[in-house]
């Protein structure tokens, strides 16, 4: 039997429900988490961030920005299941010192973790993300992709990384936080287009490049499954058709009318935090391989009870401007990236 047969074989058996290291296997989780304003206190001139400081409409002050920073590690180090996630990317995040702090000054600190990150055009200043653990990646390229709107409309910048995974495999990142449904999902789904449209054409470029790369985007789209901005990505169910090097595949189809997601609105869940990537990821023919359908991390810690419509949802660290003292309105998502020994 051939070789190449043999590998990929191997390969899907590793990643069957169950299959763990037991089985000859190294594996590294790649997690996505809105964490819902991680401001620092101080005023920035530049942003409109002013209610996120101490003398601000929502009371931000050290000690709350400290806890918050220890909530959130604690969920990264949770969601890990006994190791720090290899890729964590993060949307709502104030600049690069919150990223800096979170990352030296609670137990996240083990991971040693490297940091893209740039101030985006957004007016509130929150942007986009992305952690990694030195030890085993290294950043070639990073980049920050603006998306346009009208002239008075801004909006967070894609980011976009390439680097070497383990000192031999290419990766390429994106970490993405689509513009809201403020003003109605229907009337602002053209601003999700176009920075749809942004990612579509940077991965064109990329698989112009070499048809089989490994591709990730993780982000808040702010939009479930199969909207026109997904459809613009070009984005796949992978479901038991065939999976084609080329495409984009979208692992959170499952969750489309399940009864649990990442965010929870008027009682009823919604996954609108997608993990995607590339064909070549689940097909077999990669040396790294991701199981097809993305995980919510669903601790208890993270969810109260939601009075008015029963169950639970995410706990937040304020609704509306009442602070509230939880983690994020928004749960992790996760998906883990294997390949045998």
């Amino acid at each position: 039997m051939d070789h190449r047969i043999i590998t990929r074989w191997l390969l899907l058996l590793l990643l069957l429900p169950g299959a763990g290291v037991t089985l000859g296997q190294t594996r590294h989780r790649v997690l996505f988490y809105n964490v819902e304003n991680l401001f620092d206190t101080r005023d920035d001139p530049m942003t409109q961030d002013e209610e996120f400081t101490p003398t601000g409409n929502r009371y931000w002050t050290r000690a709350r920005y400290s806890r918050k920073l220890q909530q959130l590690s604690r969920t990264l180090v949770a969601a890990g299941s006994g190791t720090l996630p290899l890729f964590i990317g993060l949307a709502e995040v104030e600049n690069r010192q919150v990223l800096l702090d979170l990352t030296t000054k609670t137990a996240l600190a083990e991971g040693d973790y490297g940091v893209v990150h740039a101030d985006s055009p957004d007016a509130r200043g929150i942007d986009v993300a992305l952690l990694y653990r030195q030890e085993f990646f290294h950043v070639l390229t990073e980049a920050f992709l603006p998306v346009h709107l009208e002239p008075t409309s801004t909006t967070r910048d894609i980011l976009y990384c390439k680097g070497i995974l383990q000192q031999v495999d290419t990766f390429h990142l994106f970490v993405c936080h689509f513009p809201s449904m403020v003003g109605g999902e229907r009337r602002s789904e053209w601003k999700r287009v176009l920075a749809a449209g942004v990612v579509r054409r940077k991965v064109d470029s990329i698989q112009q490049a070499n048809q089989e790369a490994a591709i990730i985007v993780m982000g808040d789209l702010n939009g479930r499954f199969n909207t026109k901005a997904q459809r613009t990505m070009r984005v796949k169910a992978p479901d038991n058709r065939p999976i084609q090097a080329g495409e984009l595949y979208n692992t959170s189809y499952h969750l489309r009318r399940a009864t649990r997601g990442s965010y929870r609105y008027k009682g009823k869940w919604q996954t609108i935090d997608h993990i995607i990537v590339s064909g070549t990821l689940l097909n077999g023919e990669h040396t790294w391989q991701v199981n097809r359908r993305m995980e919510v991390f669903m601790a208890d810690f993270l969810l109260e009870e939601d009075k008015n419509y029963y169950g639970k949802k995410p706990f937040p660290t304020y609704r509306g401007p009442r602070y509230m003292g939880g983690y994020s309105d928004h749960l992790p998502v996760y998906v883990d990236l294997s390949r045998p020994f």
